[in-house]
């Protein structure tokens, strides 16, 4: 090689080449860095959505067991003659059946077992026994806390827990049996309990991950990850049981990984590459994002009728309640309770019973504005929230057509079906509620009507709060 030779190798190929050696450090640290970052957000994101999730899932436990242990009749029975067939359809067998829930125990006001239920089997009643090490100490919070609260209406009817099992993790809901009418008399921390027990192995990870297309969760006691997971605890009472994990989305690494062989043997083409793989990178965000908002659809809302869930109801009711302290534009929330629906189900089925839902929801979703909510809260309970109200016959109206609507018949699996609906109405009007007070109005309405023979509405008076919610009610409205 000659000087000249050396010389233009010198001032041009070796800048050129140090270029290119310093361009493909530069793209390989900028891949690197982008793919860390997309995956450590993908990670936040999947593991703030996966937690809403399970606690919507767990909180579900406990609503679903509240369909029957607030029930006159349930009172009634278990004070009463006990008919175990009846236990079976209504507290025990039929829960496992229809809810997935593994295990029930039914406790009189002494805490002696009278009731057991395991894996869809009637067991006898003193199987209790050999959980009560576990379980006991969960009652005992819940009479605790009802024996001690201000009165009645704050005592709290559920504790629930997480709670290790014969070594498997499980969450214990134990709720009271109480009067849904408040016309059966019971000593306050004395009522028969209702304790559910749902283990979160093996059935319950396998519908979570279905029904919210969650990769490989499994439970793990030390919490330790393995590749491309991710990890929360269950907790309770500050102490861990175990952790939940499951294969997390890391699109920037799974694209990093494709491009390096790329990368490596395709230097002189390394800004070519770098760009391809920008453009890999945004693919992949948008697949990433679009997996993500479906998820994040299935927190906000019910699978079974698309409608706003319980979790994103709350979130809207206080946020319109944050505006209204601002505004005092009135607004209204309705709750509602299907009457006969439980004969449905149990007459033509389950699937029959979740069509008839749909149904409802979507009678419901037409008869409101597009600024109104249209909620459903779980089982045959559901809500509105009217955003906007200017008098009280606008609500009168809207109720009556409700009512109306959903007395028509339903086509149910191809036979005519007829039921009917309860509602409560709470007014925001001139006084500043909290979330909790308007609920509590609504509920309060709502009982009245189906106290009262349900099928109409009732809306509560203001003055109701001066006369301990018991007086100034007007008459239960029950159109036709």
């Amino acid at each position: 090689m000659d000087v000249r030779t050396t010389r233009l190798t010198a001032a041009y190929f070796l800048p050129v080449l140090g270029l290119l050696i310093l361009t493909g450090v530069f793209v390989a640290f900028t891949a690197y860095w982008s793919a860390t970052e997309t995956d450590d957000d993908s990670i936040q994101r999947e593991t703030t959505l996966v937690r809403r999730l399970l606690d919507q899932r767990i909180a579900d436990v406990t609503k679903n067991q509240q369909t029957s242990t607030t029930w006159d009749d349930a009172v009634d029975e278990v004070l009463g003659p006990r008919h175990l067939d009846w236990l079976d359809a209504n507290l025990g067998v039929w829960m496992h059946t229809y809810f997935g829930i593994d295990r029930v125990f039914i406790l009189d006001g002494g805490d002696h077992s009278i009731y057991a239920m395991i894996g869809g089997t009637r067991l006898a009643p003193d199987t209790y026994f050999s959980h009560a090490a576990t379980l006991a100490p969960i009652v005992a919070q819940l009479r605790r806390l009802r024996r001690t609260a201000a009165s009645l209406d704050d005592a709290p009817t559920f504790v629930r827990r997480y709670v290790l099992l014969e070594n498997r993790p499980a969450v214990v809901s134990a709720a009271a049996i109480i009067s849904d009418t408040g016309k059966i008399h019971q000593a306050a921390g004395q009522e028969p309990v209702h304790v559910a027990v749902e283990f979160l192995d093996g059935p319950f990870l396998s519908k979570l991950a279905s029904d919210f297309l969650i990769r490989n969760p499994r439970f793990s006691w030390t919490g330790h990850l393995g590749p491309h997971e991710a990890a929360f605890p269950l907790a309770t009472d500050g102490t861990d049981i175990g952790y939940l994990l499951w294969t997390v989305q890391q699109p920037g690494m799974k694209v990093l990984d494709r491009m390096v062989p790329i990368l490596a043997g395709a230097g002189t083409v390394i800004l070519l590459l770098a760009g391809l793989l920008l453009f890999r990178l945004y693919r992949t965000t948008r697949k990433l994002v679009s997996s993500q908002r479906q998820i994040e659809h299935m927190a906000h809302h019910d699978a079974l009728t698309g409608l706003a869930n319980r979790f994103s109801f709350d979130q809207r009711l206080e946020h319109r309640l944050q505006e209204f302290e601002q505004t005092k534009r009135s607004f209204a929330v309705l709750y509602l309770d299907l009457d006969r629906f439980k004969d449905v189900n149990d007459t033509l089925g389950h699937q029959a019973g979740d069509e008839l839902i749909r149904q409802v929801a979507a009678r419901l979703l037409s008869l409101v504005s597009g600024e109104d909510m249209v909620a459903r809260l779980g089982g045959d309970e559901f809500a509105v929230l009217r955003d906007a109200v200017t008098d009280r016959m606008e609500i009168e109206v809207l109720s009556r057509r409700i009512v109306e609507a959903i007395q028509s018949p339903f086509e149910v699996a191809k036979q005519q079906v007829v039921i009917g609906i309860s509602i409560g109405v709470a007014i925001a009007f001139r006084d500043t509620l909290t979330q909790l007070d308007l609920v509590r109005r609504a509920d309060v309405a709502l009982y009245r009507v189906k106290s009262s023979g349900r099928g109409g509405y009732v809306i509560f008076e203001e003055q109701m709060e001066r006369l301990g919610f018991g007086g100034a009610m007007r008459e239960i409205s029950r159109p036709g």
